[in-house]
C-alpha cells in the first residue's frame, strides 16, 4: 500500500493510502486509515476497488 494522505471524496475529506497490483502494476483502489467524521468512522479499514 501507497503512502497515507488526506483526499477529497464525495463524503468530505479522508485519510486513505493507494492500493497497488503487483501482478498489474497499477493502483487498483484505496484503503480508508482514519476519519475525521464521527459519522463516517465506519470506514476506517475498508477498502475501495476502482475499475
Amino acid at each position: 500500500m501507497g503512502p497515507l494522505e488526506e483526499r477529497m471524496i464525495l463524503s468530505g475529506m479522508h485519510i486513505v493510502s493507494d492500493i497497488f497490483c503487483c501482478c498489474y502494476r497499477d493502483d487498483v483502489g484505496w484503503k480508508y486509515e482514519s476519519e475525521h467524521e464521527k459519522d463516517q468512522k465506519y470506514k476506517e479499514g475498508k477498502f475501495v476497488l476502482e475499475r
